[in-house]
């Protein structure tokens, strides 16, 4: 390749350009040009010989546009950005056209340092697409031509004390990324390796989010080339204050990465202890993570490690405890046996902590266990024990299986004078959602008692505030309208049904009209069943037209009334149609089995849906409590209100679908 050409910035025409790449001339002799503020849009064909590795067809177009614009080379040069900023060597970078990049390189060096609207400079992109080659030669140049600058400019000395060559590969775009962390993030290993080589203080550079060049190693696995960081900075003074950000410990235990752990912390054991920005040291993150073997191998190195505070008072057990890892937590309890000593910064244990995250399984595991006990009941500095931080963060789940526990008093109050029973009725707001009603409800059933305090008194009459503005003249009226709705089209259903009866009649003496099934047992069901749907349905219209008169006792009479009466009625009405359809399809024996089969099945569901609508689940009657457990935690279930170990368990159901 020879080609000659100038590239003279005071030519006034093509006829003037001729070029010459020689990458061995003396560097001194290029043209600089100063950035200039304003850009052309790229010439679309200059973009695509960029693109192609073929350094000859990028020349020839450049000659081309160059006459075709009437502007000279190198303003042709500086002057072609794309959209996002990128010139012609960031174009050519970021596709590995080394000699390409030599060529304005070599003619333009203040390319190398240009960056685009990202902050990325050619070598952040070659270190991105991982082009060695491409790397090494903007290293190269940069470094020679810095050099020839200074030398010319200081009567021949290089100032020593500043690598200027090498400011190049600290350049940080607007993620904070020097090349160094492009070419990790990207997986470009030997690049990497490269560019520590010409500057190993690269390998102390952060980028906006904190992470060093080892972090990055170590999160994507690297082990030789972490233990190549590890080598290099071994002897060299203050290197473990030097590497600050983000902990690479952290990184390998969020990979699982037992290699790269190993690695770490038999070069650096102090690694163990070192900490993230909350404070939160290795064995802190694996604890929240559930990842037992990590716990294990952590407390092996350093048992201290599980009485190691974060920044928010919490230890490792806390964490785990707020996650639901009982696992770990049955671990870590093993290295510190006295739980009760473990306590955060608001004086709280690890039943505590996980009946305020709503961790069920950790509840329960908790109260299975002796040695455990003396948590149950425990306050905390506010007063606070696991019935009252479960019941003030309304988890109707974990509030039922305290109070089922008879170890837990009831009757405990915080430093306010409040029982559980009292916290919920002060905290529960004008229109509750459900979940705070099934809270509220859970402690009723138990029989949890009020303090009456000065607030739980103001608790209680806020709740009666709340009953008599719920029941108002306005609001009562669409419930009134639904019921009556409602009941009037089951009356009319089956009103229908007992002159439609299933099988017809009889059109001939002397039982003409009479049923053909009428002999069925089946038949007799039907015949009940729809008498009683359509009657009950009957007495419901007539209550909630009493309830019409506005008078708020008949109201809530009406209701009491009306509730059960519709519960019966669409069980009925549910019964007379199985029975129905099962005495005319009763011959096909499957078919007959199959519908009663069903029929009994969305019964039940109807039933144990309905039941709390009609009668109050809260009865601290043992007979009714034990009646209305499952219909309770089957009102947990439908209306979500869903635990962190549910949630836990469901977003694991979402991935494996």
């Amino acid at each position: 390749m020879s080609r000659s050409v100038t590239t003279n910035n005071e030519s006034s025409g093509p006829s003037d350009h001729s070029l010459g790449f020689k990458l061995k001339q003396p560097m001194h002799s290029c043209v600089i040009v100063e950035d200039r503020g304003e850009y052309q849009s790229m010439d679309l064909e200059l973009y695509w010989a960029a693109t192609k590795n073929n350094v000859d067809a990028f020349i020839d177009v450049l000659e081309h546009v160059s006459r075709k614009k009437e502007q000279s080379l190198s303003t042709i040069i500086f002057d072609q950005v794309s959209p996002m900023g990128n010139t012609l060597l960031h174009i050519a970078a970021s596709f590995g056209n080394e000699e390409t990049v030599g060529l304005i390189a070599y003619h333009f060096p203040p390319l190398i340092k240009k960056r685009n609207s990202e902050g990325d400079t050619a070598l952040h992109v070659a270190a991105r697409a991982g082009h060695e080659l491409t790397v090494t030669i903007l290293v190269q140049l940069r470094k020679d031509f810095v050099d020839s600058t200074l030398c010319s400019e200081n009567g021949g000395k290089i100032q020593r004390d500043v690598d200027w060559g090498n400011l190049l590969l600290r350049v940080k775009n607007d993620k904070g990324n020097i090349a160094l962390h492009e070419a990790l993030m990207n997986g470009h290993q030997v690049v990497a390796y490269y560019l520590i080589a010409v500057d190993a203080e690269v390998l102390y550079y952060l980028n906006n989010e904190g992470k060093s060049a080892l972090f990055l190693a170590a999160e994507a696995g690297y082990l030789e080339f972490v233990m190549h960081i590890l080598c290099d900075t071994v002897g060299i003074e203050n290197t473990n204050e030097r590497l600050k950000g983000k902990s690479p410990i952290h990184a390998a235990i969020l990979k699982r990465n037992r290699g790269v752990l190993e690695a770490l912390l038999k070069s650096e054991p102090r690694f163990v202890q070192l900490g993230d920005e909350e404070g939160r040291t290795p064995l802190h993150l694996a604890a929240s993570l559930g990842y037992l073997e990590e716990v294990q191998y952590l407390l092996g190195r350093q048992s201290s490690g599980a009485v190691a505070r974060d920044n928010n008072g919490l230890f490792p057990i806390h964490l785990a405890s707020i996650k639901g890892h009982v696992d770990v937590v049955q671990a870590l309890l093993q290295y510190w046996p006295d739980s009760r000593e473990l306590l955060n910064c608001h004086g709280q244990n690890i039943l505590h902590v996980a009946a305020k995250s709503g961790g069920h399984n950790m509840v329960s595991y908790i109260l299975q266990t002796p040695e455990l006990e003396k948590l149950i009941n425990m306050s905390d500095k506010h007063g606070n024990t696991p019935l009252h931080l479960a019941t003030m963060d309304w988890h109707p789940k974990i509030v039922n299986t305290l109070t089922w526990d008879e170890r837990v008093d009831l009757k405990l109050v915080n430093n306010e004078g409040m029982t559980a029973l009292d916290s919920a009725e002060y905290h529960m707001e004008r229109m509750p959602s459900f979940r705070k009603r099934l809270t509220w409800t859970a402690l009723k059933a138990a029989g949890a008692p009020r303090a009456y305090c000065r607030k739980a008194l103001n608790a209680k009459k806020k709740q009666a505030s709340m009953q008599l503005e719920q029941w108002n003249i306005d609001s009562y009226k669409d419930r009134v309208n639904t019921l009556l709705l409602v009941s009037t089209l089951v009356a009319t259903v089956t009103f229908a049904a007992g002159f439609t009866i299933p099988g017809g009649y009889n059109n001939s003496d002397p039982d003409q009209g009479v049923a053909t099934m009428l002999k069925q047992n089946w038949f007799h069901m039907f015949i009940f069943c729809d008498t009683i749907a359509m009657y009950s349905s009957i007495i419901i219209a007539v209550t909630l037209i009493w309830a019409q008169l506005g008078d708020l006792n008949l109201v809530l009479t009406a209701f009491r009334l009306a509730l059960p009466l519709l519960g019966i009625s669409l069980t009925m009405m549910s019964l007379s149609f199985v029975s129905g359809v099962y005495v005319v399809v009763s011959n096909l024996n499957w078919l007959a089995d199959a519908v009663l089969i069903m029929g009994l099945v969305f019964l039940t569901i109807l039933i144990a849906l309905f039941i709390p609508l009609c009668i109050p689940v809260s009865s601290n009657y043992p007979i009714l409590r034990y009646i209305f457990y499952y219909p309770f935690h089957l009102l947990i279930f439908v209306t979500r209100s869903y635990t962190q170990d549910d949630l836990v368990e469901y977003k694991s159901l979402w991935w494996m679908l």
